[in-house]
């Protein structure tokens, strides 16, 4: 068995600061491959992929294609993958063809894994068939036990002394040279240019020609050259392909300064200094590349400082803007990605738009768990990533809500390429009769106000007729004309006027006890913004649109100002009641360092009463900014603030954010509370998110309370509070704040619970 050729370190490389432990690990893997050969005779090829399931060695006979390979691996990484005798390697084995069988078998590492080890094996010659999977693993198993180990203790220390090298690199870095003075001019520029940014900074503290940034898995390919402007993409291909070998084989920052005379595929003719950029678990998801002419002054330490400094930098900035389950772009990054296409001059035209939504996902979660769910939404991501071109932005809108601009792209095209991610989705299939599957909506994006807007709810209105017709369907946006979207641009110019003239238009809906007796009243404030006819439109058409346009942070800060002038100006009867007014809080602005201060400032300049303003957190934006939100609950805490987590238990987030985040009120998701009465499955997860709650010591209030029946029934199975037009319906909150004790609200006399938040 014989061994595939890694990439040569190109000519004069080097390796002044190392950040992993220095180990050959295509030795190492060769004398496992070895030792395996010895207690299997009939292995015939043997191939290795990470925990995140890519290729990182094979034996040159190695000739099973990456399809099946990878669905073998993947089956092995499964919860319900046959285990070993000892219970420790997950495994599982599929026939390729007559002369070839595989066998995969996973290496456990904490919930996650560090590896897949898959062996081909040539068949027996028996009539009964391959050798059996358990009888493999029995033969395999010691060697397997001793290989975890020794990935263990290498990754251990990988970890220590990246950690030890970081130290001594931010160091370095104190006595790098100035900052490049153009920063100072893009000081105000938006987060979009950040990356440029630092390419840039990088470049000039370096004294480098060029730089480059590459990500395979974010689809991220960026070169700046001292003039700002990129290289066409296909330039430094050969360098890309040989420098994300090497940094990832070789997990350290590599150095060319010596240059071969000729110039070959193996040794290029410029001066080379790539750093890897690394995932926060520490695993290499790219390089941060510079380069110099010949003739060009060696890359001296410093630079190696900066370049490495630069690399866990954008590694951060890669980090959040990418969601963490599937490795998609945020619905913030999603939208800049997307401006930063439309700003190449391309006609608008001739980009197109998918909106993917995973059919039945209520249903999933209740039968299969809310684990099942979240895997479906990632299987489809995986889908996305390798089936779309490769200059495709594909992004987490939110929930099981995805999309995927193409670009220069029609709709024909995009068509083609939205069955190809529904067939090869479908095709996985599940471990239950109830398989998932994907409803996409297709739209092309058209020359308007807000292009992107009007693209995704063109795509959304068409998701929503593919779901209509029984789902796992592609559909096309109905043909509109580009000025059908009037209504769209209308509204983002309303809303863009009304943040820089008007106060807001503020209703609040009351949250009643559903049991108990009389205490401190608490309401939801909500935005209704009045259009041209003076008419309210609701917040769920009004915050597309601002997300969409950056303007959430501008939009929560309107709100919370408006919130904290009225509370000020009727402090006497709020304070009285003890009331509480809670207002949603959008990731922008737990993502603003400058929110929570910001908030102090308009509670003490407005004499708000303690107590008086609480905020709403989604858990699945709780879920996706974890640290960001805790910061938020932490600062704001000691004023007096109360938090809540809204639409709990929709399967965004893990019930371990319970335990990391100090809020005081659980409610409830809507798509639970509605069947309560008919759904014996619902009605059994409303009662023990109810009975976690108790023993928790919070708050529980049900959302989409609309009928009699359901209120009572909510109240039968533990819920404190409901909120509904069953309930009461909102109601202006200045008029509110007027009569403001007709809503004093009964609540549960417990101690230590003396209000709902």
């Amino acid at each position: 068995m014989t061994n595939v050729t890694q990439p040569p370190l190109p000519a004069g490389a080097e390796s002044p600061v190392a950040t992993a432990p220095e180990f050959d690990a295509r030795g190492a893997f060769e004398a496992w491959a070895r030792l395996l050969k010895v207690l299997l005779p009939g292995l015939c090829a043997m191939c290795v992929r990470d925990g995140d399931g890519r290729r990182i060695w094979a034996s040159a006979d190695w000739s099973v294609d990456e399809t099946t390979a990878g669905s073998v691996a993947a089956a092995a990484t499964e919860p319900a993958a046959t285990l070993s005798a000892t219970g420790e390697f997950p495994a599982a084995m599929q026939v390729v063809n007559a002369d070839v069988a595989v066998y995969a078998f996973a290496l456990p590492r904490g919930q996650g894994w560090h590896g897949v080890v898959m062996l081909a094996l040539a068949p027996t010659g028996s009539p009964s068939g391959p050798r059996a999977l358990r009888y493999v693993q029995s033969l395999v198993a010691p060697a397997l036990a001793c290989w975890r180990v020794e990935w263990s203790l290498r990754t251990a220390l990988g970890e220590r002394a990246t950690a030890a090298a970081a130290a001594v690199v931010d160091a370095q870095a104190r006595i790098a040279p100035p900052e490049d003075p153009e920063d100072a001019d893009a000081g105000d520029a938006g987060e979009a240019d950040e990356i440029d940014r630092w390419l840039r900074r990088t470049m000039h503290r370096a004294g480098a020609t060029l730089a480059a940034l590459w990500v395979p898995e974010r689809k991220l390919a960026r070169t700046l050259t001292p003039s700002g402007q990129p290289l066409a993409p296909l330039a430094l291909q050969r360098a890309e392909q040989h420098l994300l070998a090497w940094v990832r084989l070789q997990q350290r920052t590599i150095v060319v300064n010596r240059i071969a005379p000729t110039a070959t595929a193996d040794a290029a003719p410029y001066k080379i200094l790539a750093s890897p950029v690394r995932h926060r678990s520490g695993r290499v998801l790219g390089a941060l590349a510079l380069f110099n002419p010949p003739s060009a002054a060696d890359f001296p330490p410093a630079a190696v400082a900066a370049i490495e400094a630069a690399a866990r930098r954008l590694s951060t900035l890669i980090d959040a803007e990418h969601d963490a389950r599937t490795g998609l772009l945020t619905d913030v990054a999603f939208g800049r990605a997307a401006q930063r296409v439309f700003a190449t001059g391309a006609p608008l035209g001739a980009h197109s738009l998918l909106y993917l939504d995973v059919d039945r996902m209520r249903a999933i979660n209740e039968a299969f768990g809310m684990p099942a769910g979240d895997a479906a939404i990632v299987a489809v991501a995986a889908c996305l990533r390798a089936t779309l071109p490769a200059d495709a932005l594909c992004g987490r809108l939110s929930g099981d809500r995805l999309a995927a601009f193409l670009p220069n792209t029609n709709v024909d095209a995009a068509l083609a390429n939205a069955e190809r991610v529904r067939s090869a989705f479908a095709a996985r299939g599940g471990a239950a009769t109830l398989s998932p599957t994907v409803s996409i909506g297709v739209a092309s994006v058209v020359d308007a106000a807000e292009p992107l807007a009007y693209a995704l709810a063109a795509a959304e209105e068409a998701c929503k007729s593919a779901k209509a017709l029984g789902g796992n369907r592609v559909a096309p946006a109905a043909a509109r004309a580009p000025d059908s979207h009037a209504g769209n641009a209308a509204l983002a110019r309303l809303l863009r006027r009304a943040l820089a003239t008007g106060e807001p238009h503020l209703i609040a809906q009351p949250i009643l006890p559903l049991r108990g007796s009389y205490g401190g009243a608490l309401f939801e404030v909500l935005l209704r913004l009045p259009n041209e006819r003076g008419e309210p439109l609701a917040a769920r058409k009004v915050l597309p649109v601002a997300r969409t346009c950056g303007l959430m942070k501008a939009v929560d800060r309107w709100v919370v100002g408006g919130v904290c002038a009225l509370l000020g100006t009727h402090a006497r009867q709020v304070g009285e009641q003890r009331a509480c007014f809670t207002v949603n809080l959008d990731g922008e602005s737990l993502l603003d360092d400058s929110f929570v201060e910001w908030v102090k400032e308009r509670l003490a300049a407005e004499c708000v009463p303690r107590g008086a303003l609480g905020f709403e957190i989604a858990e699945v934006i709780a879920a996706r900014y974890p640290d960001a939100t805790r910061r938020c609950i932490e600062g704001l805490r000691g004023s007096g603030c109360r938090f809540a987590l809204d639409g709990f238990g929709a399967g965004a987030g893990t019930l371990g954010i319970l335990r990391e985040l100090a809020v005081d009120a659980l409610k409830i998701d809507g798509t639970i509370v509605r069947d309560a009465i008919d759904e014996p499955r619902s009605a059994a997860m409303l009662k023990a998110i109810a009975q976690l709650a108790t023993m928790m010591r919070l708050r529980t209030i049900a959302l989409h309370v609309e009928s009699d029946a359901l209120r009572s029934r909510v109240a039968d199975l533990g819920v404190d509070y409901g909120q509904g037009f069953a309930v009461a319906r909102a109601v202006p909150l200045r008029e509110l704040l007027g009569d403001l004790a007709l809503f004093e609200a009964s609540v549960d006399p417990r101690p230590g619970k003396a209000g709902p938040l």
